[in-house]
């Protein structure tokens, strides 16, 4: 075994290699060897110092002209790694692991042992070399995908299915292929990366609703995501037996830039797929925080989540044309007063999310007589000075009567029996809702979620594009 010092010659040492699975290799019980193996020493002077070099190369790339486009890097490139080289009879078997201390090293080996009983071992199972591919029966062991899915309101989760990824190689080349010749990068037989993406399709329909093929009215989804296999390894290469003449340190730069630039392609050219299928992922996920963030003021005081509604009034009514904030009515001020299509206007009082709106015996609170008692101030107001408050406000058009929303509290302090008298309240005064923050919160989500696709259907590590069917032509 050989091991590159930054020396004329590779150090030669002799020790085991332990192969655990989801670990990188450990190497132990290694000594100086007095005489050098001259094939393994071979082996470290060509091919160990070439990716040596493909390893510094990709290194300084990252950190340089390709800096940001790190994240889209194969993850042998992205970090140091210690490299792994076995010549076997019948081919060259390499494997990157993480560094988990000290400087990376280049490790090679001499073995007259074939592919087949190479592979297995250091892939964890994953890659074989089988002879009939129909008869052969891999090792147990190894990684499993396991498909589950979990009941939200339960907790239950169910097991659908599992699967172990196997990948059947040939040492034989396909017919008629030309070897290129150097100082081209030489063609593996297998090229692994501990990174996979992994597509499923999808409709979405009501729990209880009959399976439906999808159609032009269906929604459907892919979910994408990309993970790891519980591996020990970054990536494992393959290569068929060549010769020295493939591998020179001087060949390594522009064989580390062309994999980066392959890598970046694949995956933009991936990402731009699913972004042309639905174009709205990134909106939908930028909604999907802000509603997350929103809910999240809901604890504290009125004025932060005044501020922030200031800043996305779309929650509180998407299809205005025009919003105002603080607007004065006399002696009051609205806090928001938005004109829709047809100077259709909508005023709003919202009131902190952690008052009540009921006590305990079930009278309504202070706090919400208020706020309708403002309403009424805001309208009385517009109805006697209507056109004073189209010229001096701006409000051309407005009729006296307009509708009106009050948010305030929390649906979490509310009986059924409080819904009711809300229900009661709203008939009394029929252009008047009044809304919780929770039922803010739905309605907007409801309104976004009819433009953009559902926001609620989220997963770890994963990204989910939704399109439908387009109509068929004529």
């Amino acid at each position: 075994m050989a091991e590159d010092k930054a020396k004329p010659a590779p150090l030669m040492k002799r020790g085991k290699v332990l192969a655990q699975p989801g670990r990188p290799l450990d190497f132990t019980d290694v000594v100086d060897v007095g005489t050098p193996n001259v094939a393994a020493s071979s082996v470290g002077t060509t091919i160990g110092e070439t990716l040596a070099a493909y390893r510094e190369a990709a290194h300084k790339l990252l950190e340089g002209k390709y800096a940001s486009q790190k994240g889209l890097a194969p993850p042998h490139m992205r970090g140091p790694t210690n490299i792994f080289v076995i010549r076997c009879s019948d081919g060259i078997f390499v494997r990157y692991d993480l560094v988990s201390q000290g400087e990376p090293k280049v490790r090679c080996a001499e073995l007259k042992k074939s592919l087949a009983e190479v592979a297995p071992q250091f892939s964890e199972q994953v890659i074989h070399f089988p002879q009939d591919p129909h008869t052969y029966v891999p090792s147990s062991g190894g990684p499993e995908l396991i498909l589950t899915t979990t009941d939200t309101k339960s907790g239950i989760t169910t097991e659908h299915t599992r699967a172990r990824p196997l990948i059947y190689a040939t040492t034989t080349l396909p017919c008629g292929f030309q070897m290129p010749s150097p100082p081209a990068r030489p063609p593996c037989l297998i090229a692994l990366q501990n990174e996979l993406d992994i597509q499923m399709h999808g409709i979405i329909a009501p729990s209880d609703a009959p399976v439906e093929l999808a159609g032009p009215d269906t929604q459907q989804f892919i979910a994408h995501s990309r993970f790891r296999l519980p591996v020990g390894w970054q990536t494992i290469e393959i290569y068929p037996p060549l010769g020295d003449e493939y591998w020179k340190p001087e060949y390594a730069p522009i064989w580390a830039e062309l994999d980066l630039q392959a890598a970046i392609v694949q995956r933009n050219a991936i990402a731009s797929t699913l972004s042309g299928l639905d174009s709205r992922g990134a909106t939908r996920k930028h909604y999907s925080v802000l509603l997350e963030e929103f809910d999240l003021l809901l604890k504290g005081p009125e004025e932060p989540v005044h501020q922030f509604l200031k800043q996305h009034p779309e929650l509180l009514c998407p299809t205005a044309e025009q919003r105002w904030s603080k607007l004065p009515f006399g002696d009051w001020f609205s806090d928001f007063v938005f004109r829709e299509p047809h100077n259709d206007y909508l005023l709003v009082e919202i009131e902190a999310p952690i008052r009540e709106l009921f006590r305990r015996d079930g009278q309504q609170r202070q706090e919400l007589t208020h706020a309708i008692s403002q309403i009424t101030d805001w309208i009385q107001y517009i109805a006697d000075n209507k056109q004073k408050v189209e010229q001096e406000l701006g409000l051309a058009g407005i009729s006296t009567n307009p509708r009106t929303l009050v948010v305030i509290g929390r649906s979490s302090s509310l009986t059924e029996d409080n819904r009711h008298k809300l229900a009661t309240l709203q008939a009394q005064q029929n252009k008047l809702r009044i809304l919780t923050y929770d039922d803010l919160i739905a309605s907007a989500r409801a309104n976004l979620e009819q433009i953009l696709g559902p926001l609620a259907f989220q997963g770890q590590n994963v990204e989910l594009y939704y399109y439908k069917e387009p109509l068929p032509p004529g």
